[in-house]
């Protein structure tokens, strides 16, 4: 029992120095260019050996990442939630407040491992990854269409689709600027709010063009 447990905590400090090294590459290089011998090598390793512990260069680069993203995803998530928790027809106009109490447990979820999100946004073309930004931009004009359509106000007028996808994607990628640069949490989590209260007028404002 003894040797076992030594040799679990062998194969857990392995992996560290290993999971330490890709990092240190990962970040330098990015995913496609980061060179799997080197990261063997300043682990202690033959890439061969390597293998033993990652089956892949990909399984090694989500290592890092995936625990950052499913944190992430799940704070959208609850931000959604509360989204839907709200009167259909008070929705579109509150969902903004609705998101805005969120916005700390979102920046709290990347903060926990800021490289690994620095990954995500900068060093993974050719990972499951690569558009993931685009991915969450395209989520948020749904969610706001849906608000919308559901609100039912004779007021408002839908913004053509592409267009508020774009606005969407400027959005989710000045965040995660802000998110990955190295200011300190509270002024992300004010930059987060004030440039999602720009976007949110911006947004209604067009979408009463057409009884203006």
């Amino acid at each position: 029992m003894a040797r076992r447990k030594q040799s679990e905590l062998g194969d857990i400090e392995t992996k560290d120095r290993i999971l330490a090294s890709a990092r240190k590459y990962f970040l330098a290089y990015g995913f496609q260019a980061a060179p799997l011998r080197k990261i063997a090598s300043e682990a202690g390793f033959t890439s061969g050996a390597l293998y033993g512990y990652f089956a892949s260069k990909e399984e090694l680069f989500y290592a890092i990442t995936d625990p950052t993203a499913d944190r992430l995803m799940k704070a959208l998530g609850s931000a959604c939630d509360a989204i839907e928790a709200l009167p259909e027809k008070m929705r579109f106009h509150t969902m903004g407040k609705a998101y805005y109490r969120h916005i700390p447990k979102i920046v709290d979820a990347v903060l926990q491992d800021k490289d690994a999100m620095v990954l995500i946004v900068n060093g993974s073309q050719g990972t499951k990854y690569e558009g993931f930004l685009d991915a969450l931009a395209s989520r948020a004009a749904k969610t706001i269409v849906n608000a919308s359509e559901s609100s039912g106000s004779s007021d408002m007028h839908d913004i053509e689709g592409r267009t508020l996808e774009v606005l969407m994607e400027g959005y989710i990628h000045t965040l995660f600027r802000l998110i990955v640069s190295d200011r300190d949490r509270n002024t992300i989590i004010r930059c987060m709010e004030t440039t999602g209260k720009v976007y949110e007028k911006g947004i209604l404002a067009l979408m009463r063009e057409g009884t203006s």
